[in-house]
């Protein structure tokens, strides 16, 4: 498929082809789920020429596609709701497109005029690869479910997304040392029997920005909250010509939902790529399970070797490795 996606606005000209993307893709993701019968019903309702046309005036609304060599791939709505908020009414990739980069550029495009807003949407509970995908880009599930769309026969869960205005990604400085001990130590109490000791096994804790001054390629990166705390980091620095290595990738409990860790390791790997490096390279805890979900879907591929760092924590790590250049 080629690589050239352009997105726009959708014009009245696109309305038959969009609700014919719609339908295939309704029926695609929720015949397994609904029956034929009714995502037929459904979509003739909602996704007909005319309720197209009435998306397309909506006050305030975002209708865009996404096109690939003039071939329509995806579309979108967002609207304000009325509250101060704004809804995501639709987000749709034909199923041969799904997977490439569409979703996430359609996401983005819709939902720029409302960054400063918390913006929500409903979903089926069942459609799990959808709820997974709102999870990486940092909506979060509200309790409870309910009626999709007013329909008592379709089942919804709500997901929002708050304002990230109170985050601020900067370099790393010596006076951050409590704080990223701090953070360490939430995040190690997720795995029984995983200390912090920066006297041990974390001295570059004790002087941050300095301890990775001192090392070729080195950048550190940390995101403060609206009260001047750090909330999560990165590290990466070259080791050996051509190879980075990925150090200190941590995210507080409350703010993980909202992609910060998929951000931060793409920062790392950029700066990787800028330095020279031709791919990167991390060790990871062996308990760290929900890190290796992310480093395996961001690329990275886990290798046979580990170590036994020998720490407070009887630490043992997996190695992980992607090309990156």
């Amino acid at each position: 498929m080629s690589a050239v996606l352009s997105l726009r606005p959708a014009a009245p000209a696109d309305l038959p082809a969009v609700r014919d993307l719609l339908t295939e893709t309704w029926h695609a993701t929720y015949d397994a789920i609904h029956g034929a019968a009714k995502v037929a019903e459904v979509t003739a309702a909602w996704h007909s020429v005319e309720a197209l046309e009435r998306s397309l005036h909506a006050p305030g609304a975002v209708f865009l596609v996404a096109e690939r060599d003039g071939v329509l791939v995806g579309t979108s709505l967002a609207a304000p709701d009325g509250e101060g908020g704004a809804c995501l009414r639709r987000l749709y990739v034909r199923p041969g497109a799904q997977g490439t980069g569409v979703g996430r550029c359609l996401l983005d495009a819709t939902l720029a005029p409302f960054r400063e807003v918390p913006a929500w949407l409903e979903v089926e509970p069942g459609n799990a690869r959808a709820v997974a995908f709102y999870e990486r880009h940092g909506f979060a599930r509200e309790p409870g479910q309910g009626a999709c769309g007013g329909r008592d026969d379709l089942s919804a869960i709500r997901m929002t997304r708050r304002p990230r205005a109170d985050l601020v990604l900067r370099p790393v400085r010596d006076d951050d040392a409590q704080d990223l001990y701090g953070l360490l130590t939430l995040c190690f109490a997720d795995y029984p029997g995983c200390f912090t000791d920066p006297h041990g096994d974390l001295p570059d804790l004790r002087a941050p920005a300095t301890a990775i001054a001192r090392k070729p390629g080195g950048a550190y990166w940390v995101v403060e909250d609206a009260r001047g705390r750090v909330g999560a980091c990165v590290a990466v620095d070259v080791p050996e010509p051509g190879t980075a290595e990925l150090h200190r990738l941590y995210v507080r409990p409350d703010l993980r939902r909202r992609g910060l860790a998929e951000r931060l390791t793409r920062l790392a790997e950029d700066h990787a790529a800028a330095v020279g490096a031709r791919c990167l390279v991390l060790w990871s805890d062996t308990r760290f399970t929900d890190a290796h979900r992310l480093y395996e879907r961001l690329g990275y591929v886990r290798g046979p070797r580990s170590r036994d760092l020998g720490d407070v924590s009887n630490s043992v790590e997996y190695f992980f490795e992607k090309a990156i250049g």
